[in-house]
């Protein structure tokens, strides 16, 4: 073998490095290496090699090397010894032996990839002429794993491999590490050992009196893990999932925390999460034979781009565009008359309700309807303060005054004929079949749009479906439009609703614009106007490096498996736990970069705040005395994270409260519906999260009749 270019005498002065291979320098796209076993057994079926299952061949393999380890006298085994094993089970021959040890190098070298930040530490060592010392414990022979290294540009003339099974010594005995010292005649300070195992390549070597760094970031992080080990889930489908996760992470090139921390969440949670929402859309667009699909803005911006990926790569003939528009763009446009649909979106209301905030809301001045609102008892002086009950309920008559009413409608009028002709621009209206997709909640939007498009004469016949990734309650849609959930079922009893806060996941899809007013006529083109060109609270934060790591993964993803692999199953329950995990478990650098996203629960954006403040010691003792200091928008695990350490005993209890009020709400329902188990076990859970709840007489009132039923029905009685 070549020796390091330096000279024994210069070696005094120089360090020479070494490094680990697998999960060091090169990583696989499968989560664990022993899941490679269960492709080889697919392709050894196919070549007629094996007829047992690939389940079974994989047990065989990782049993076969078990054996050749315990005949062996230095417990360390060559790629031949194990065939050797498997060829005396299996009956094989010697060419059916090797072409089957064949068969798993190429696969091997197949699923390997660079660790990004090994290959660019190496690269730059190899520029300043140092060589590297490759050391192994491995069974693969290092011709081979030569080559791998070679594949990916980690090798070069003088650079040096030492693999246990041939030299007979190992890491984990720091005699493989001895050997490379004396070969060189290197003392142990000279040489900088990197590798990912921290028994046998950090203490073992740390030991020896080496220097050594420690590399870990290729091992499965807790996002990674969940589904690597998820046994319900495929083999092939959980661990080529857990898999592209980590490599996608691993191409992080952000070098501040706050964005490496997007960047992996990103990866880890959000790629996975809406790319099944988005090739589900696809699947079920093809299957109702829908041509085009009109991914609407903001939300739909990353859905949008997730899908162009999915189709090039996978095939979908299938038309997808971005539509701008929003509630504000959709719901004042679709104004014909000032009933109970249009009073339900305009009178919406978030924490603070002015008078001039549901002027805005249709696109007027309060100072326009001066005289109707001073008949109504709103002089100006009021219309810049939060409104009372009272108040309100009095805005909401005076809403039905005709003048005001008038002059609604008119301008309702003039912005809805430009709607149209943006909508009719973008395609609608030309005989192609189309669908919508967006995040959710209610349909409300929808609703809007489509009567804006039976109004211009462009509702489809059949009406229009809406793809949404969940839906929090059942409203009457238009006319013959469809509401077609993914994730979350309208008035379903289920813990998905806790998983489906629609903040936290409207953050994971920010989009880099601002929000739709109207749309305008410049020319002989219709334009979106928008709040903001940029989404400049978003930018700063890291709207764009959260997009791109949803679609890096989703490029390399769609590289490793097929369409027909990806069943809406498997992507509800990874969604389901990656959610769980993420919402009610952040970990501090989680809470505090998620946390801190500006969030808006207005239509109109007036106003942002964090989606998880951190309180004070002082805010701390407001909350305890005001039921109304936190927000219910406030995600309150990640407040728990970044707040003072006495306050976060308080919020512990807030959240156990909500959570056990949350759950006695299920509980109640459930037994409305004749569920009694679901009951039961969401009221197992009110009293978990908090026994408060037992003070709550509706609480104990279910629960009693519970009881009283179950006991009824053991005795007959029922």
């Amino acid at each position: 073998m070549n020796q390091p270019y330096m000279t024994l005498e210069s070696t005094k002065q120089a360090h020479f490095h070494s490094f680990d291979v697998f999960d060091t320098a090169l990583t696989r796209i499968w989560a664990k290496p022993t899941d490679l076993f269960w492709e080889l057994g697919d392709r050894l079926k196919q070549e007629d090699l094996i007829t047992i299952s690939s389940d079974t061949w994989s047990q065989l393999r990782i049993e076969a090397e078990g054996k050749a380890r315990q005949v062996s006298t230095t417990n360390e085994v060559t790629l031949q010894e194990i065939y050797a094993q498997l060829a005396e089970s299996l009956n094989w021959s010697e060419i059916d032996s090797k072409k089957a040890m064949h068969n798993e190098i190429q696969l091997e070298g197949a699923s390997l990839r660079p660790v990004p930040a090994t290959q660019l530490k190496i690269q730059a060592l190899h520029q300043e002429n140092q060589s590297i010392a490759y050391l192994s414990d491995m069974y693969l022979p290092s011709e081979a794993i030569r080559g791998f290294l070679e594949d990916h540009q980690i090798w070069a003339d003088g650079d040096v491999i030492y693999v246990s099974n041939e030299v007979g010594l190992h890491k984990v005995s720091g005699e493989l590490f001895q050997y490379y010292l004396t070969k060189y005649q290197l003392k142990p300070s000279q040489v900088l050992h990197t590798g990912d195992n921290l028994y046998s390549d950090i203490k073992v070597a740390q030991k020896l009196g080496i220097q050594v760094q420690a590399f870990v970031q290729a091992h499965l992080n807790r996002y990674e893990q969940i589904i690597a080990d998820n046994e319900q889930l495929p083999i092939r489908f959980r661990s080529l999932l857990a898999g592209a996760n980590r490599l996608c992470r691993l191409h992080c090139k952000e070098t501040e925390l706050h964005r490496q921390i997007i960047w992996n969440t990103g990866a880890n949670v959000i790629a996975p999460v809406f790319f099944g929402f988005v090739h589900w859309v696809l699947e079920e667009a093809k299957r109702q034979g829908i041509q085009r699909l009109y991914f609407m803005a903001r939300d739909g911006q990353i859905l949008w781009k997730i899908a162009q990926i999915i189709c090039r790569k996978w095939g979908y003939d299938i038309d997808c565009q971005y539509l701008y528009g929003s509630r504000q763009a959709f719901h004042f446009p679709s104004i014909q008359e000032i009933g109970e649909t249009e009073q339900e979106w305009l009178f919406d209301k978030p924490p603070f309700f002015s008078v001039r905030l549901v002027c805005d809301r249709v696109n007027i001045q309060p100072e326009q309807i001066a005289d109707a609102l001073t008949r109504h008892g709103f002089p100006m002086e009021i219309w810049d303060k939060n409104l009372t009950e009272q108040e309100f309920t009095a805005l909401k008559a005076a809403f039905q005054d005709r003048e005001i009413i008038d002059l609604i409608v008119d301008l309702a009028a003039i912005y809805r004929e430009k709607a149209i002709g943006y909508f009719k621009q973008a395609g609608i209206g030309d005989g192609t079949s189309f669908a919508i997709v967006d995040s959710g909640w209610t349909g409300r939007s929808q609703r809007s749009f489509s009567k804006i498009l039976a109004i211009g004469n462009i509702y489809p016949p059949g009406g229009v479906p809406g793809f949404y990734f969940g839906l929090e309650r059942r409203i009457t849609p238009f006319s013959t439009d469809r509401l077609i959930p993914y994730f979350l079922e309208p008035d379903a009893i289920t813990e998905r609703r806790s998983l489906s806060s629609s903040p936290i996941l409207e953050l994971f899809l920010a989009a880099d614009h601002g929000s739709t007013v109207r749309y305008e006529k410049q020319d002989d083109r219709y334009i979106p106007i928008l709040r903001s060109e940029k989404n400049e609270k978003g930018l700063e934060w890291g709207v764009l490096v959260q997009q791109q790591a949803i679609l890096d993964f989703t490029e390399r993803l769609t590289d490793h498996l097929q369409p027909e692999e990806c069943e809406v199953r498997y992507f509800h329950q990874i969604t389901e736990d990656l959610l769980k995990t993420f919402i009610h478990s952040p970990n501090k650098e989680e809470a505090q970069v998620f946390g801190s996203q500006p969030f808006s629960d207005q239509q109109l954006e007036s106003k942002f705040h964090d989606l998880a403040p951190a309180y004070s010691l002082v805010d701390g003792f407001k909350m305890i005395f005001d039921k109304y200091y936190i927000s219910d928008f406030v995600w309150l695990p990640a407040s728990i994270q970044r707040s003072a350490p006495v306050t976060r005993s308080v919020l512990r209890w807030i959240k156990g409260l909500r959570e056990s009020l949350n759950y006695a709400r299920s509980a109640q329902q459930a037994y409305l519906l004749g569920k009694e188990q679901l009951s039961w076990d969401f009221a197992k859970k009110a009293v978990q999260s908090c026994p408060a709840i037992l003070l709550s007489r509706s609480f104990i009132r279910t629960n009693v009749s519970l009881i009283m039923r179950s006991r009824l029905k053991k005795i007959g009685g029922i």
